[in-house]
């Protein structure tokens, strides 16, 4: 599908002052200009430097023998010297300076032909006496080899006899074709020509001759070092043009036969591989044939004998078909000498063509691929793509079908070979229909319009013809402004480049402007909004603005390089100048972007991009996607959407306003996909103008979740429901829809990345489903005979046990009917079937089973494949019950025994003693109490059994409740006192007696005090035990001394308080100190412990603990502290019994022992945690010593607590330093990180809790009496 555009063109006049001559093109190593090197008749040399200017000139006539010529001249790059080869047998070399000339050596015999190889280490030379001579870069022979040998090769065929003329079947003309051998007639003129032709692989490593022999003209492959492999097949008409294909796949020649002129392709092992027309006349010789650099191009030299006119063709191949590509056209005042393809990688992909004439004119042509198609953005752009083919125009329109090349959906037929088409601008102007185009010729302009779309038809409405030109693309670039508008890039004799602004009117063109520019225009683009402005690509990648009938003016932006691809954006008024490099550079506003990149393509809302990675990225056309795609290359972004596509794929065209996307693979075959950015747009945009139907056609052409048709805008599609019923007619699309139904936003799921940008909406989509079952039942309800099954499925998809009643329900009104004689467009068996098609058919049995309607039950079964001994005798013991028992079996065996509680209810108080056995065995007490009164007889029972049941579950408050409703008082009263709920206890044996009241509070007591709620047992003592002593004794022996004090003085026990309280109270004093004084001492010890540990292993990382006490299964020691983790372990402690003991060995405090410092921070945390707990008792220690007059007993404890509490704070940062919190956190790193495979056992400080490698958090607590300071 692509297109061989003209990029740049200049032109050269050396003064070679010779019209017989040979020429090379070459380049040096420090720079990527490249000069002219000539070697005249006269045996003159001389070197042209890029300006044309001659560097130096050297004449070999004096030092070669007299009558002589040259057959061969080659740059050679590494060193940097001029190879000359003479007819006589002299091989001359010149350094770049041509101040050194030495002659390299002489072949006897003469030379008919030289060629180096594309490495310039190896040289092939042909003698006069057809001996070939393989030599090396220093000119000694490595070979040599006669051409006239009969021998085939190193590699001649074997063959084992299969495919033998002798052994096929030839039909009418019997055995005796079998002996026929095909003849090749002898031509006597070829038989005298002595020219030979050599050509090389593009590795090297193979090389071909062309020959005469035995008045035939063929060829044999040679290796590198000289050895014959193969020798072609004999084929009539081969004539001296051989070329070899740089990728080395074809070798390439052409053939003259009777009745064609062919260009015939062979393989390295000489057997013909296909061929081509050349369309020329009778009368017109091929005159020289060669490949671009990169094997693109085929370029045949032909020259018409009769006019002396001639001709460069331009072939390329693509799907196995050869398009003729371009056509140079020179008249007979110019004679082309040579053709030479620039070699340089740098300049436009290695397609840059020189043509050197016999006067010493040069024209250099640079090409470039480009896909010709239509520009418009809207509906009315029908995508045409068009490629030239010669004199063909093969155009297809992507909007309507896909044709693979070399096919076409059309073909327009001229007489003048096409240069290049043009299609109207992408700014509306005048009417212009963006399927219009104009083709250039060397003579006219040809304008077609679109006719008809489907199948494609153009027909030409004006031709205007154009001056004649001097050398073929004198005028290039054209670019259709508007309607009556055409610019060009015009180059003059002095290689000045003119912008040209022609106005077009009739069948006339006439030139309105013309602005001299700074340099070479390789690409024309316009503005994206002012059609009067044009923004021109200089060959240095400047930008200028050219504005029409105005002067030129420089943009801010330009490319570091000229880019083959270039295009405007507009986006929030801002211009972006996208380009592509020709090495897959991809520039925004002169910056580079990505550097993968194969082409682009500029869709209506999105931009369109294949990378080197096989990648599709499409990103909308705002400044946000165009941010995501700068940065694609660091970060991923969902602004942008990626897919994999075929290798080497690049884009031809996205269709304006559509999906389809058309990619060209190398090959030359077509994949059109549809990239889903561009189909959530198109169907966002059918949504918002309520075009449900082509929104869904094309949501279930792209497999796109239907749910999108809602959550697009679900206000919207709420309040046009019925529009949506109405434009969908078919109903199978309707229940489609509604089975694909699901409670999630999927613009917030699978299709986040084209609503980035959607603020949340109000409308929660928990109840998706329901929402719009609903709202579909009451429209479709308005025609349910012919929305019947549209109708069932909103039944079915609410899930409900209901709405399949109701399904059921509408299919039996519906057979009803029927039998009555009424016809419907769903008959009642169709959408039964429908519905079993939905449903599950033992659901819809059980469905059908539940409704006690055995008409819905058989109709069911009777479309289902279930046995009819399955249900026919149930259904006959059904029918034998009576109506409750029935329907409570019914409900009994579909499991619903809340239903069939009930129904066993209904049957009355002879069913009661089944009914306690289904309650009892189903655990359904609720259910059966709450349809009783709780007077009732059955109520008692039942919630006995229920009590008993909430007892063995240890349920004991349940169990208590139920039974107080029975009024079973006393099997409440054992559950609330299991459950040690004193208060109800007590409340329901307030009225017992005295004794047993008593007897229950001790009870109590007792449970209260294992429970450590000793409050509430020393209240149950004071209100109901009526004996003060035991209560007191309670409160001093629970440590309750205030509440003591108190029961003392109302009860006047004076005595107790002296004999039991305050000794009481002086023993906790006593044990208080005893423990405060005990924390304060083993503080101190194991602080300047650890001190001495830390230092000892900061000096001995490995000799400071005792080895015996060493971890057996550790093999990973810190270098500063605890070990990290014991690696390779396959121990996993699985069992509670080896935990501890290995959480025993690593608190301990044994000095010596491997992680000693370990279990000194673990004591130390734990030392101060229990000493700030003790702060809340030693102030109730505190209140009751001093209300026993023990004040300074008080005001010791509070000091020596106080004091303890100051010593810690003031050591926490010498113990939790930051080394420790350091370590801690590393080991913990290292052993989350194990290895996969290892088990990583924590250890040392590894081992701790983060809560303990820091310093205990203190809250603040108000403790201390204020008065005893």
């Amino acid at each position: 599908m692509r297109n061989l555009d003209i990029w740049h063109v200049s032109t050269q006049k050396f003064d070679i002052d010779s019209t017989e001559f040979v020429s090379c093109y070459g380049h040096h190593e420090d720079t990527s200009s490249g000069e002219l090197y000539v070697c005249t008749h006269n045996l003159v040399v001389r070197n042209f430097d890029e300006n044309g200017e001659i560097k130096w000139s050297k004449d070999l006539s004096k030092l070669s023998s007299p009558e002589n010529s040259a057959v061969n001249i080659t740059f050679l790059t590494l060193p940097n010297c001029v190879s000359i080869g003479l007819t006589n047998g002299e091989l001359f070399t010149i350094d770049d300076s041509g101040n050194s000339c030495d002659l390299a050596g002489v072949c006897q015999n003469g030379l008919l032909a030289m060629e180096w190889s594309p490495d310039q280490e190896l040289l092939v030379l042909v003698t006069k006496d057809m001996q070939v001579i393989v030599m090396s870069a220093m000119f000694d022979a490595i070979h040599e080899c006669n051409l006239l040998d009969k021998e085939f090769g190193d590699k001649q065929f074997i063959t084992v006899g299969w495919g033998k003329k002798e052994t096929q079947f030839h039909g009418s003309e019997g055995k005796q074709a079998a002996k026929l051998k095909e003849e090749i007639d002898v031509d006597p003129e070829i038989e005298n020509q002595k020219s030979v032709s050599i050509t090389w692989r593009g590795d090297g490593n193979l090389f071909a001759v062309g020959f005469v022999g035995d008045g035939v003209r063929s060829f044999k492959i040679f290796d590198r070092e000289g050895l014959l492999q193969y020798t072609s097949e004999k084929q009539q008409g081969i004539e001296q043009h051989l070329s070899w294909r740089p990728s080395g796949n074809l070798i390439a020649t052409t053939q003259k036969l009777t009745n064609k002129y062919t260009v015939s392709f062979f393989e390295k092992n000489g057997l013909k591989h296909g061929e081509f027309l050349i369309p020329v006349n009778e009368t017109t010789t091929v005159e020289d044939m060669t490949w671009s650099s990169d094997s693109e191009i085929l370029t045949l030299l032909c020259k018409d004998l009769e006019t002396n006119s001639q001709k460069i063709l331009l072939f390329t191949s693509s799907n196995y078909h050869w398009y003729l590509k371009q056509t140079l056209e020179f008249n007979s005042s110019h004679n082309v000498k040579k053709l030479m393809w620039d070699n340089m990688f740098d300049v436009a992909n290695n397609k840059k063509l020189h043509v050197v004439l016999n006067n010493g004119q040069q024209y250099s042509y640079t090409w470039i691929w480009n896909i010709d198609h239509s520009n418009g953005k809207g509906s009315d752009d029908d995508a045409i793509v068009t490629v030239i083919d010669g004199k063909k125009i093969l155009a297809t329109g992507f909007r309507q079908t896909v044709v693979p090349p070399p096919m076409a959906s059309t073909e327009i037929d001229l007489h003048d070979f096409i240069q290049s088409i043009h299609f109207a601008p992408s700014i509306k102007t005048d009417g212009l229909d963006p399927n219009t185009f104009f083709v250039c010729t060397s003579k006219e302009l040809i304008f077609f319009k679109e006719v008809q779309k489907n199948p494609l038809q153009f027909e030409k409405h004006r031709s205007i013809t154009l001056d004649t030109c001097n050398f073929p693309f004198q005028t290039y670039n054209w670019y259709w402004v508007n309607s009556e508008t055409i610019a060009c890039i015009m180059i003059d004799g002095n290689n000045y480049h003119n912008l040209t602004i022609f106005d077009i009117s009739d069948d006339k063109i006439m030139k309105r402007h013309s602005e001299l520019l700074p340099s070479a225009v390789t690409k024309i683009c316009p503005h994206p909004t002012n059609a009067s402005v044009l923004f021109l690509q200089l060959c240095t990648g400047e930008i200028i603005e050219y504005t029409l009938n105005e002067s030129i003016s420089p943009e801010d932006t330009s490319f570091p390089v000229s880019c083959m691809k270039f295009d405007v954006l507009s986006i929030d008024t801002d211009l972006y100048f996208l380009g592509l490099s020709h090495k897959g550079v991809m520039y925004i506003n002169g910056t580079m972007v990505m550097n993968n990149v194969s082409s682009y393509f500029i869709h209506t809302n999105f931009l369109l991009v294949t990378t080197l990675k096989h990648l599709l990225l499409c990103t909308d056309l705002t400044k946000a996607g165009l941010k995501a795609i700068s940065e694609h290359e660091k970060t991923e972004s969902v602004d942008i959407y990626k897919r994999k596509i075929e290798r080497g794929a690049k884009l031809v065209i996205a269709v304006p306003n559509d999906t389809r996307t058309v990619f060209q693979l190398p090959r030359g075959n077509l994949e059109t996909i549809q990239p889903r950015p561009l189909s959530l747009n198109i169907i966002g945009n059918y949504l918002d103008s309520l075009k449900y139907h082509e929104a869904f056609d094309l949501m279930r052409k792209q497999r796109i979740n239907l749910n999108l048709i809602y959550d697009h805008n679900p206000e919207l599609f709420m309040e046009n429901i019925h529009v949506f019923i109405a434009s969908i007619k078919n109903n199978s699309w309707l229940s489609l829809f509604l089975s694909d139904l699901e409670d999630i936003d999927v613009t917030k799921t699978m299709y986040f990345s084209s609503y980035v940008e959607r603020k949340d909406l109000t409308v929660h989509t928990k109840a998706k489903v329901k929402l719009i079952c609903d709202a579909f039942e009451t429209e479709l309800r308005k025609d349910v005979y012919n929305k019947l099954l549209p109708l069932l499925t909103t039944l079915v998809k609410r899930k409900t046990i209901a709405d399949l009643e109701k399904a059921l329900s509408f299919i039996k009104q519906l057979k009803l009917e029927e039998s009555e004689g009424k016809k419907h467009p769903i008959t009642s068996d169709e959408a039964l079937k429908y519905l079993l098609y939905m449903v599950d058919v033992d659901k819809l049995f059980d469905v059908a089973l539940g409704m006690y309607d055995f008409e819905v039950v058989l109709m069911v079964a009777n479309k289902s494949q279930k046995d009819p001994k399955e249900y026919i005798q149930m259904l006959n013991e059904l029918n034998e019950m009576e109506e409750n028992y029935k329907q409570f079996t019914i409900n009994k065996h579909l499991k619903r025994f809340d239903k069939a509680v009930q129904c066993l209810v209904n049957c009355g108080s002879e069913r009661y003693g089944e009914l306690k056995t289904f309650v009892k065995y189903h655990s359904l007490y609720r259910e059966a109490l709450a349809l009783f009164s709780t007077n009732e007889d059955i109520y008692k029972q039942i919630s006995d059994d229920f009590g008993s049941y909430l007892k063995l579950k240890k349920q004991y408050v349940e169990a208590g409740i139920v039974f107080e409703r029975a009024n079973s008082y006393d099997k409440a009263i054992e559950c609330y006192k299991d459950a040690l709920e004193w208060e109800l206890a007590i409340k329901l044996a307030s009225g017992k007696p005295k004794e047993e009241l008593i007897e229950l509070c001790n009870s109590l007591v007792e449970g209260l005090n294992e429970e450590k709620r000793k409050k509430e047992a020393l209240t149950i003592l004071e209100m109901f035990c009526d004996d003060p002593e035991k209560a007191i004794t309670y409160a001093i022996e629970s440590g309750q001394y205030k509440s003591a004090l108190r029961l003392c003085a109302r009860h006047n026990k004076d005595d107790l308080k002296e004999k039991q309280l305050i000794p009481a109270i002086m023993d906790e004093y006593e044990n208080m100190q005893d423990l405060i004084h005990t924390n304060h001492s083993n503080f101190i010890k194991y602080k300047d412990r650890l001190i001495v540990v830390r230092e000892n292993k900061n000096k001995r990382p490995v000799d400071c603990y005792d080895q015996t006490y060493a971890n057996k299964d550790s093999d990973l020691y810190s270098d500063s502290g605890s070990t990290v983790a014991s690696s390779g372990s396959t121990r996993s402690f699985r069992s509670s019994k080896n935990r501890r003991k290995h959480e025993r060995k690593v608190a301990s405090l044994k000095e010596g022992s491997q992680y000693e410092d370990t279990a000194l921070v673990m004591a130390l945390h734990s030392l101060v945690t229990s000493s700030n707990e003790l702060r809340l008792p030693v102030k109730e220690i505190n209140i009751a010593l001093s209300s026993v007059g023990k004040d300074n007993e008080a005001l010791t404890l509070q000091i020596n607590l106080e004091r303890l509490l100051k010593d810690m704070k003031d050591n926490f940062k010498e113990i939790w330093n930051n080394n420790l919190v350091l370590e801690a956190t590393n080991a913990r790193i290292a052993a989350e990180n194990a290895p996969e495979g290892q088990s990583i056992i924590p250890q040392g400080v590894a081992a701790l809790d983060p809560h303990i490698c820091i310093a205990p958090v203190i809250p603040e607590v108000q403790w201390k009496l204020d008065g005893f300071n």
